[in-house]
């Protein structure tokens, strides 16, 4: 398979607010970094740009980058590994840091590290957005 159509497996939090009920789920975004990429994250987070910041060395969370000023975002508190205490607001996607000499890119996760993130993640919602 040419690696432009591969694609590599992220792990996706959420809550809906409309039903109250809290989500997470697998979902496969293109491999490789650029336009197809974004694309399909910006679809999965329902946004128009992004922030990154990082769960743990090898673990980034891909947020919105208006997530705080959109009305009617879930407001979620994220315990990180070392315990530092993010407040990040709408759906988040968490992919592995990838290292290249230029940047850090989005990589998959494997089974064991998304299994890791549904049974130890520290998260939980304390709010949603308001206008």
């Amino acid at each position: 398979m040419d690696s432009i159509n591969k694609e590599i497996q992220v792990y996706i939090v959420g809550f809906d607010v409309e039903k109250m009920s809290p989500f997470a789920k697998i979902e496969k975004i293109p491999s490789a970094t650029g336009p197809a990429q974004m694309k399909k994250i910006i679809a999965i987070l329902e946004c128009e740009g992004i922030d990154i910041v990082d769960y743990s060395d090898d673990i980034a969370i891909v947020v919105s980058d208006r997530g705080m000023f959109t009305e009617g975002n879930p407001v979620f508190e994220v315990i990180t590994p070392d315990d530092t205490v993010l407040r990040l607001a709408g759906t988040l996607l968490f992919a592995k840091n990838t290292y290249t000499a230029a940047s850090v890119d989005s990589g998959e996760l494997s089974s064991a590290e998304i299994r890791n993130l549904a049974e130890n993640l520290t998260i939980r919602v304390t709010g949603v957005t308001r206008d």
